[in-house]
């Protein structure tokens, strides 16, 4: 069964924002915490993580996965759906529900050129990965809505990774959120969304959520990505823009003598949600398995998300160039991954 449904209302089982709290479930506050995951190689594979895998993650401690998804592997053309892609999708989403996880879906994974496009159709591009979503891809984040919408595993539709917008411009980027929340809620009224900043990690003023008028605005969620070291202040610069020194690049390292500028990070962020009364959740966060001071970055961070109740995904579970992996070669845990709970 691929839970296919049109709007409903949401069911006991599926968690929920409330405010301060980005998921609150039938077993009461859930913190999730997990791993982003690539569950979907290409869009001709329909070889995928294993059930082991998943039971795995979950024997390890962890409550949730982030499904990292590329657009091109599922509509090649206008409405045309690769339905190869789609099995192994929900494959995937039968694995990580039994293995008791919850699921993020990051629907639209926006990164390199042009402009956040590298994985975006190319009959779908625009002047930036966010323009090309809000014009071309809300039937594909309808068809995840219609697809997935019922089930309970399903926290989250975390719509359009890293919007890219340069120079950045906040309002429009607002708006765009706009017409992406109301396709999906015309399909799916239950599961949350999360809305991110631009390139994941902007820091947002007031006044550009002016811009944003969904029709429903209620269970939203703010998410950021947070790579941010340290070492100048909270990290942002004059028009919100988080261009310090960042481990995103794997090779970066941290400073303990900077837990401060990491606090000061988090806090805009989580006044940034606040304001727009919505809770924060972290999609991703990292460091380079050789960069300084990895084992006290997790540390950190770590302390510092849950003094704040903030779930968090961890970039990534596995990657061939091992930077950011949690698993060594041999298929092993690295011995650091129990910071991680």
């Amino acid at each position: 069964m691929d839970g296919r449904i049109s709007a409903g209302r949401a069911s006991p089982g599926k968690p929920h924002p409330t405010p301060g709290q980005p998921f609150v479930g039938a077993r009461g506050h859930e913190q999730l915490i997990g791993p982003n995951v690539q569950p979907v190689w290409s869009p001709v594979a329909t070889e995928t993580w294993g059930q082991g895998m998943y039971d795995s993650i979950s024997a390890k401690g962890f409550t949730a996965v982030r499904f990292v998804l590329f657009w091109d592997d599922f509509e090649p053309k206008p409405g045309a759906w690769n339905e190869t892609a789609f099995t192994t999708l929900t494959a995937a989403l039968d694995r990580a529900q039994a293995a008791g996880l919850y699921i993020i879906l990051d629907c639209v994974h926006l990164y390199g050129r042009p402009e956040g496009q590298s994985r975006v159709p190319e009959w779908a591009r625009a002047a930036d990965g966010m323009a090309a979503v809000a014009a071309n891809g809300l039937g594909f984040l309808q068809e995840l809505a219609t697809r997935y919408g019922r089930r309970d595993a399903l926290a989250a539709y975390d719509p359009v990774n890293e919007p890219a917008r340069l120079p950045l411009d906040h309002r429009s980027v607002l708006a765009d959120y706009t017409k992406i929340v109301d396709a999906i809620r015309a399909k799916d009224r239950a599961t949350t969304i999360m809305l991110e900043p631009t390139y994941g990690d902007a820091k947002v003023p007031a006044d550009a959520f002016k811009s944003f008028t969904p029709a429903d605005p209620g269970s939203l969620v703010w998410s950021v990505h947070d790579y941010y070291v340290g070492g100048e202040g909270d990290g942002y610069g004059p028009h919100g823009e988080g261009d310090s020194a960042s481990a995103a690049d794997g090779t970066t390292g941290y400073n303990p003598a900077h837990r401060a500028d990491l606090a000061a990070h988090l806090r805009a962020q989580l006044h940034t949600a606040a304001r727009a009364g919505m809770a924060l959740w972290i999609g991703e966060f990292g460091i380079g398995a050789e960069a300084r001071g990895h084992d006290a970055f997790i540390r950190d961070k770590v302390a510092l998300f849950k003094a704040h109740g903030v779930g968090y995904a961890w970039w990534e579970y596995y990657a061939r160039d091992g930077v950011f992996s949690m698993l060594a070669d041999n298929g092993a845990w690295h011995p650091w991954v129990h910071l991680l709970r």
